[in-house]
């Protein structure tokens, strides 16, 4: 699965939250399906340990931003619905 590609139908088609705040207010609403973590995010483990299922974008935070079409730095996205995209399957995989 193209993660890039999945993303962006992600947020066209379905309801994404981003950024690390918005991140953890849906996950403590247990609102998110699915947390995607750039490598360089500051609460990585503590996400990673608390919440499933997670996947570990490989790249940084401006990385994963641009996968989002964003001009900022993205650490997190929380995916609450995935639309069209099948991101889901990522939560799938093993880190």
């Amino acid at each position: 699965m193209d993660i890039t590609k999945a993303i962006r139908v992600a947020i066209q088609t379905g309801k994404v939250k981003f950024g690390l705040k918005e991140t953890w207010a849906t996950v403590k609403k247990k609102e998110a399906k699915l947390v995607i973590i750039s490598s360089t995010c500051v609460d990585k483990e503590k996400l990673m340990n608390e919440y499933k299922p997670v996947y570990l974008f490989d790249g940084t935070a401006k990385d994963l931003g641009k996968a989002c079409g964003k001009p900022f730095n993205v650490s997190t996205i929380a995916i609450l619905d995935q639309g069209t995209s099948g991101i889901l399957a990522l939560g799938e995989e093993k880190i």
